[in-house]
């Protein structure tokens, strides 16, 4: 046969038939094969998913920090005040700048209501930080 689009002869069509390679390795029919499970190949921890929450400093700046909906709030905004330079003790969050969230201790992050995404504030209330105060003003004398 000529295949006059291509300008060779001897044009072989498929058949139905097992392919020659298929027959030397005396396969008729393709088989599906199950998959087989082994120690190496199985996984031994479920994968770790993460959310990524934005920090505004009290400078203006905003942090994304990636981290597990399992972690303590008081962990994370230690990360946060940590990645800010500031004491941890002197910060606070807030989703609103009025208000700071202060969840029982340990209280993990998908507890608090928060979700990827969101916008935190991170308030201080060391003096020269530029950030909202948090602490109570002084007693008048």
């Amino acid at each position: 046969r000529f295949c006059s689009c291509l300008g060779w002869a001897d044009v072989r069509w498929p058949s139905s038939g097992p392919s020659s390679r298929d027959a030397r390795r005396g396969r008729h029919s393709p088989r599906l094969r199950a998959p087989t499970l082994s120690t190496t190949s199985l996984r031994t921890q479920a994968p770790v998913i993460l959310m990524i929450l934005r920090v505004r400093t009290p400078s203006g700046g905003t942090l994304k920090l990636r981290v597990e909906p399992s972690l303590g709030f008081d962990a994370f905004l230690t990360q946060a005040a940590a990645e800010a330079g500031l004491p941890s003790a002197a910060c606070s969050l807030s989703l609103n700048r009025k208000e700071s969230l202060s969840p029982a201790p340990g209280t993990p992050l998908s507890q608090v209501g928060l979700a990827g995404g969101d916008l935190l504030y991170l308030l201080s209330s060391e003096p020269g930080s530029g950030g909202a105060a948090t602490a109570a003003p002084p007693p008048a004398a």
